[in-house]
């Protein structure tokens, strides 16, 4: 009688109970604010995320308790968490799709196979070498040598909070999961026969679908915000390049405004993720800027109209302001920009000053960009604009293919 009991009646109310609970909170206007009573790695998680928790965990332990039950209705908590990693994704794609209902394009990104393979290299800490330079390249092919538009990036802070609201939140739920899930493993294992045993093997196989769906979206967060931090970089300093005035007069007090605005935002952005992330994962998000930022500058070199001894003062204030904003704020790898700077220092070694610098330390940057910097030395001393093509001139380059041939 108790088992007909529990079976046909309390478990089907108590099933119902969960799920108008589950109903009420998750479509509270509030329910993806965060709760600052509950905490993750020391940041907080969504609200409703932190009232359906205990339900799961308390649903579990009665189901545990009871030895007349076998776990055939734990279809109950599956569901639960399914409802709510649905609630999530639909959460995130609301954030991740501008007022116009366009995709961002960190999220097509995002959803490059090479890119997949190499941001989860980097979230393992198994990232091999040559896969900072890997993961330019292929930005760049994505990014198909134009100018990002503003349209198509996040400069809505609201919209990376949320994101990494949600990632702190996955990852706190994964947590929660996995300690319901071995409570029922535990439970499963004391239990003997072929039933029991198949029970144990489904149950590990409901647990890795509902867990492999919250850490995929969890990862996805982390990696949008990664590709949007660098795609404001791209924005930014392809601006300070194409647009840039880089043959002046006299010297320039202040930076190029593109780079200012670039610290900024920087600044903006690493303020608020520093609130909603720990170390470990703004480490993920912020990892190796510097790196990229020296990268376009020295690539963009093809883009500058016109260039001096006046002008490259003002690209190396340009370097170093964008060092000291990140030492400022405790970001590592601002070392990656001494790479930038060291490339425009070679201009006030003028041409022979260059290849004699190549000769005795070698190469340390393309052909094209040795060239370019070669033209610029051209360009800045002539009163043209651009500097016609001279004897000299080619002798230079003819050396230069020589060095790095």
């Amino acid at each position: 009688y108790l088992q007909t009991f529990f079976r046909k009646v309390f478990l089907p109310h108590a099933e119902a109970q969960a799920m108008r609970l589950f109903d009420a909170v998750t479509s509270a206007s509030d329910a993806f604010d965060v709760d600052l009573n509950t905490y993750f790695g020391g940041r907080p998680v969504f609200r409703s995320a932190a009232a359906i928790v205990p339900l799961l965990h308390d649903f579990g332990g009665l189901l545990n308790s009871l030895d007349m039950f076998r776990g055939e209705n734990w279809g109950i908590l599956l569901q639960l968490s399914t409802r709510y990693y649905d609630k999530c994704l639909e959460l995130f794609q609301d954030t991740v799709r501008s007022p116009e209902n366009q995709t961002y394009l960190s999220v097509r990104w995002s959803e490059n196979m090479e890119m997949q393979l190499l941001f989860d290299r980097r979230f393992r800490q198994a990232e091999k070498p040559g896969d900072v330079d890997r993961e330019i390249r292929q930005e760049e092919a994505l990014k198909t040598d134009r100018s990002l538009n503003l349209y198509e990036l996040i400069f809505d802070v609201k919209r990376l909070v949320c994101l990494a609201q949600l990632h702190q939140t996955l990852e706190w739920l994964l947590a929660q999961l996995d300690r319901i899930s071995a409570e029922r493993a535990a439970v499963l294992r004391k239990q003997e026969g072929p039933a029991a045993a198949a029970q144990l093997k489904r149950h590990e196989a409901d647990k890795s679908k509902v867990v492999n769906r919250y850490l995929s979206l969890s990862v996805q967060c982390l990696m949008v915000l990664r590709i949007e931090v660098r795609t404001h970089c791209f924005h930014y300093l392809d601006l300070a390049t194409r647009e840039g005035d880089y043959r002046l007069d006299s010297e320039a007090l202040e930076p190029e405004s593109y780079i200012q605005a670039l610290n900024a935002d920087v600044s903006t952005v690493e303020e608020k993720m520093e609130a909603c992330l720990p170390a470990n994962k703004l480490a993920l998000v912020f990892g190796h800027v510097s790196v990229l930022m020296a990268h376009i500058l020295i690539a963009n070199t093809r883009h500058i109209k016109s260039f001096n001894a006046a002008g490259n003062k003002k690209m190396v204030r340009n370097i170093l302001a964008l060092q000291q904003n990140l030492t400022n704020i405790a970001l590592s790898e601002e070392s990656g920009l001494d790479r930038a700077r060291k490339f425009y220092e070679l201009y006030d070694l003028g041409a022979d000053g260059i290849l004699k610098h190549i000769a005795e330390h070698g190469p340390a940057f393309s052909f094209d960009d040795y060239r370019r910097m070669i033209d610029f030395v051209y360009s800045g001393d002539s009163d043209q604009r651009t500097a016609p093509p001279s004897s000299q001139h080619e002798a230079h380059v003819r050396r230069l293919h020589e060095l790095l041939s």
